[in-house]
């Protein structure tokens, strides 16, 4: 057989396949409206039985697509299956082009409408007054640590976690490719991203004067009406913007990594392998953090991570933030609930959730 010949049989093969993938494709999308309507609630987005999904997906996985392949394929599919159910509106940390944006992409599908906020509390107003479904916010960065902002709101609105996603964060330096002058550099980028970056910033532009954004994308923007900016920021927002990027790769951190939210009203159920966020306010005596970590050691329950915030009711009183594995409808969670509980300490669910796909 030539090999004309044998090139055309296998696109034949493959015209074939596709032909049974689309007709698979609008199958699904049938079953998913009809799964719709035998709901007993209306909630439009189930993390735990998507997450379900995708760990199966990865545990059945023969290649020679990658599973990250399979999750972004999948993830498309399932938003466009989800979109013939109803209509999703989801909120996020804007400009367009933000990390913020990426995330909602990568747990959401494009099958979704999105509203950029100008800041976290707006994001939190939206899905409070119910203007958007679910919104998305940063809540943690592998080199910088915790997002105090996320976490006020979390403590000020009535809203769930209901979700998570571990963003790799990779920050280039963007502008025109112009000569700079050699003195009255700005480079712009929001205070976390400046702050992964300051070793390669120290090394390489030592005379530039940084200044904190709202959001990488708004550095972006700047850089775009004046060429005297330089930003920090995605490609995503180089290519919205039309800018070059001129260096690649600046984080100080080869391992630098966001984590995000989703946050919502709705409650995710089990599915095995689930974090649970919570907040505890202690008063101001000898011996109270020890107190509430004690029931962790005695419950064998695994701490992800621990953080504080002052308390905004009194003076010298702390929240701390507690992250754990397991979910609230655990029998050993039930537990360290009631003993919580039982210190005279303020505990305040913030949500369980599936952890994130990685």
């Amino acid at each position: 057989m030539s090999k004309k010949k044998d090139l055309n049989s296998i696109r034949d093969k493959i015209d074939s396949l596709d032909e049974r993938i689309l007709s698979l494709l609008n199958e699904r999308a049938n079953l998913a409206i009809d799964a719709g309507k035998a709901k007993e609630d209306s909630i439009k987005y189930k993390p735990a039985r998507e997450a379900t999904i995708f760990n199966k997906l990865k545990d059945t996985n023969k290649g020679p697509l990658s599973n990250d392949q399979i999750i972004s394929i999948y993830n498309e599919i399932i938003s466009a299956c989800r979109s013939t159910e109803s209509d999703l509106k989801v909120s996020y940390l804007g400009p367009e082009g933000t990390y913020s944006q990426s995330a909602l992409q990568s747990k959401f599908g494009s099958s979704v409408e999105t509203k950029p906020e100008p800041s976290i509390r707006s994001v939190f107003e939206e899905v409070e007054k119910g203007l958007c479904d679910f919104g998305i916010v940063p809540i943690e960065n592998s080199s910088e640590g915790s997002v105090n902002l996320t976490l006020d709101c979390l403590m000020d609105f009535d809203l769930t976690i209901c979700g998570e996603i571990e963003m790799r964060i990779e920050h280039n330096l963007i502008g025109y490719n112009k000569p700079m002058p050699k003195e009255g550099i700005e480079i712009h980028a929001h205070e976390q991203a400046l702050a992964q970056c300051k070793d390669w910033l120290s090394s390489y532009c030592p005379q530039a004067k940084l200044v904190p954004v709202s959001s990488n994308s708004q550095a972006v923007m700047n850089a775009s009406t004046n060429e005297g900016v330089l930003a920090i920021g995605g490609k995503e927002a180089a290519q919205k913007y039309n800018l070059d990027i001129l260096d690649s790769n600046i984080e100080d951190s080869s391992s630098n990594t966001t984590r995000f939210i989703v946050i919502g009203k709705s409650k995710s159920s089990q599915t095995g392998n689930d974090k649970t966020s919570i907040v505890v306010t202690t008063k101001n005596e000898e011996g109270a953090l020890y107190a509430v970590l004690l029931p962790f050691n005695q419950l064998s329950l695994n701490l992800t991570h621990i953080t504080y915030r002052p308390s905004k009711k009194d003076k010298w009183h702390y929240s701390f933030f507690l992250d754990f594995e397991g979910h609230e409808d655990e029998d050993d969670i039930r537990k360290l609930f009631k003993q919580l509980n039982n210190l005279n300490a303020e505990v305040k669910i913030l949500g369980s959730f599936p952890k994130a796909i990685t």
